[in-house]
This record gives structure tokens, sequence and C-alpha cells, in this order.
């Protein structure tokens, strides 16, 4: 079994190669950080089991990467990984070709129960409700806006300069979004916001 995953976050890879490890300890899991690399190794060898696709890497900026991918290469099941709730995307993935849509903010076990029945030939769609997620960190519009900042390196006195705060306002939001994601510190922060897609 050969199975590709492409997202462009290495430590959000790595999260899913364990994962699929788990189901299939003898698989060959291939990397890709984006789309070139994605049809570099579908061009060198067209069967694969299963590719793993978040649709925000580098060279994804049609309308439509999967629309793309699956014209190219039919014979290759689709499932999208997206940090995205929004159900457009969704819809839009499955219409143009995908057999799946998981949220990066999904559950592993949920996660896992779903690519087994994947592995297994079932389309899926979406997770069930009964395999849904619970709701993501409750942030405000502005503590959005440091997080993502944040999650891109800027320090405190830049993020108070562009978004016309004090400091003590900025840290105000970044303690705030650490109790929110559970974070240890702004690394920590920066690594869980790409793993839910929220940078």
């Amino acid at each position: 079994m050969r199975i590709l995953i492409a997202d462009d976050h290495a430590l959000y890879r790595d999260a899913l190669v364990r994962l699929v490890r788990t189901l299939d300890a003898a698989a060959a899991v291939e990397e890709a950080g984006s789309l070139d690399e994605i049809e570099a190794r579908l061009r060198a060898d067209p069967a694969c089991d299963l590719l793993l696709l978040d649709l925000r890497m580098p060279g994804c900026l049609d309308a439509s990467p999967v629309e793309t991918l699956h014209r190219r290469h039919p014979g290759v099941p689709i499932v999208v990984i997206s940090g995205s709730e929004h159900p457009y995307e969704r819809q839009r993935a499955l219409a143009h070709g995908a057999v799946g849509f998981l949220r990066k903010s999904s559950q592993p076990a949920a996660m896992q129960r779903a690519l087994q029945r994947l592995l297994e030939g079932e389309e899926i769609g979406e997770l069930p409700d009964d395999d849904a997620p619970p709701a993501g960190p409750r942030l405000t519009p502005r503590q959005h806006e440091v997080l993502r900042s944040l999650a891109h390196g800027a320090s405190n006195k830049q993020m108070a300069q562009q978004f016309g705060l004090s400091e003590g306002t900025v840290k105000l939001h970044v303690a705030a979004i650490l109790q929110a994601l559970g974070a240890g510190n702004r690394t920590e922060a920066a690594a869980r916001a790409r793993a839910l897609g929220l940078d």
C-alpha cells in the first residue's frame, strides 16, 4: 500500500504519517510539501492508494487543486484534510473528485476511523455527525489576527504597531490565546494554530 501525504507543514505531515502507520505499519508512506512535489511523485510512480491533500500549499493557487489532480491522476483517491470549517470548501472538494473531506480539527480517533474506511474502499464524504470534533478554540476576531501574526513570528512590539494597540494589550491577547489553545508558550501556540488551520 502506498500513501502520499501532502501538506506544507512538516509538523502536521509527521502527525499524519504516525496516524497512517497505526492503520498499516507496512504501508509505503511518502510526503510532499507542494503541488509540484505531488506531481513529481505521481509522475515517478502513478500507483497510489491514497492522497491526503491540504488545499493551502505552495502551488495550490488555482480554483481547485482537487480538480486539477483528479483530472491528471483519475485513479488516485484524494482525501482533503483542511483547516477550513466552511461547508463550501467541503462541497467544492467533493464535487471536484475528492472521495473524502476531513477537518484538521478532527479528533485523532475519528480521523483514524475515517481513514480506515477509506483504505477499505469506502467513500466517506465528510466525517459523520457522531465523529464531529468539538468546537475549536473560541477566539475573538482580534485574537485571531494576533494569532496569525504570532504564527508568522511577529513580536509583541510588532503586533502592537500593526494593530494600533499597546504592548500590554497585545500581551493580554497572547495570554488568552495560549490559554485557549492549551499551549505553554508562543512556539507551541504557533504550531497548534498551524495544525488547526488557524494561521
